[in-house]
């Protein structure tokens, strides 16, 4: 009697096994709402990289709820003030290069498998 064993030791191989060992799976919708005030609360910074790697997931499909003021200044690249503005800004970019969708409101919950909410 044989026995295989495989040894994963990066993310790329233990993807690589989810895929060949178990049926394909339809993406689980995530929605990441964030009420945080950025210029007030660590909370803010926090959301944005979790979002960020949440996205990389290739079983997830995440979306990040922002306020329409705090999504112009994200554009605009206006946060050097804001707490965390270090964190904010590899995140945002991340999550832009994931191309993570930016929503205003949050969408209807029979789409939601999972809601996480960052208050203030």
């Amino acid at each position: 009697m044989e026995h295989r064993i495989k040894k994963y030791t990066m993310l790329e191989d233990y993807t690589q096994r989810e895929e060949e060992e178990a049926p394909r799976k339809e993406k689980k919708t995530v929605i990441i709402e964030v009420e945080a005030d950025p210029e007030k609360s660590h909370r803010f910074a926090e959301a944005l990289r979790v979002a960020a790697g949440l996205s990389m997931h290739p079983f997830l499909s995440v979306s990040l709820v922002l306020k329409d003021e705090v999504l112009k200044k994200l554009n605009s690249g206006d946060f050097s003030l804001w707490m965390d503005s270090e964190i904010i800004e590899r995140a945002w970019a991340e999550l832009k290069e994931n191309e993570c969708p930016i929503l205003s409101q949050r969408p209807p919950k029979e789409n939601i498998d999972c809601l996480i909410q960052f208050d203030g």
